[in-house]
């Protein structure tokens, strides 16, 4: 038996040896913005591990002109999906606009403070809804659930020159109105997760999402939804051609 145990203890000593210790990709620079008197800039790069998230997967950072750049950019940086857009306000102004979806589904924002020092520069945290008039609300699939209490709506904002239109998924009152996003499901990240989702009996929501999301299901919720009496089932199901569309 101890001799089975030694083996054992020398095999898993041996793991590291068999397989390489993967970084974080090849540090790639995407491109620069300067401030207007050129004494900054923010930087825009990722490390590249191939195109499995199509691209939408960077970080800006906030840089002097003297800064060494892969070394300091990560002191002073945000990430893609934290953001929907990060600009120069003067010289010595960066505005961040919070993704908009994240601070829906959260209900509140995920920076402690609005305005902070970073590397030299003042931050203003703003909050930007990208949906004004130009879009139009489009239903893709509505239910009443078995009681009759509630009205199930899948919805997308939609207009001609936009390719993507983020998920929307409501529980409502049966009769209430549509709330202008989701209060059940706003899609984050740019990933919608879910594939099909309808009633079950008993008022029960029946869900199919994507086998990468399933075990953080409950992070893509709405976090201040008011449905807490909503009972619902998670399935793995890649290959469903469900209820929920591009656009």
């Amino acid at each position: 038996m101890k001799c089975v145990v030694f083996f054992l203890v020398l095999a898993l000593l041996a793991l590291p040896a068999c397989f390489p210790d993967f970084g974080p990709g090849t540090f790639t620079e995407r491109s620069r913005t300067y401030s207007p008197d050129s004494t900054k800039f923010l930087l825009n790069y990722a490390y590249e591990q191939g195109a499995w998230d199509g691209g939408r997967s960077y970080f800006i950072a906030i840089l002097k002109i003297t800064d060494s750049v892969e070394s300091t950019a990560s002191q002073y940086k945000f990430f893609s999906y934290d953001v929907d857009d990060v600009y120069w306000q003067g010289s010595d102004t960066v505005i961040v606009a919070e993704k908009f979806t994240e601070f829906v589904s959260r209900g509140k924002s995920q920076f402690k403070d609005s305005i902070f020092p970073m590397n030299g520069t003042i931050v203003k945290v703003v909050h930007k809804d990208p949906i004004d008039t130009s879009y139009e609300r489009k239903v893709f699939y509505r239910e009443t659930s078995p009681s009759q209490k509630y009205d199930l709506i899948v919805y997308r904002y939609v207009k001609p020159v936009n390719g993507y239109y983020f998920l929307n998924i409501s529980v409502i009152h049966k009769n209430d109105s549509i709330p202008k996003y989701g209060n059940f499901y706003v899609s984050r990240f740019d990933f919608d997760c879910f594939n099909d989702i309808r009633w079950l009996k008993g008022d029960t929501l029946d869900i199919r999402v994507s086998r990468s999301c399933f075990y953080l299901f409950e992070d893509y919720l709405v976090k201040n939804r008011r449905d807490t009496g909503i009972r619902y089932k998670v399935q793995v199901n890649d290959t469903i051609r469900g209820n929920i569309t591009d656009y």
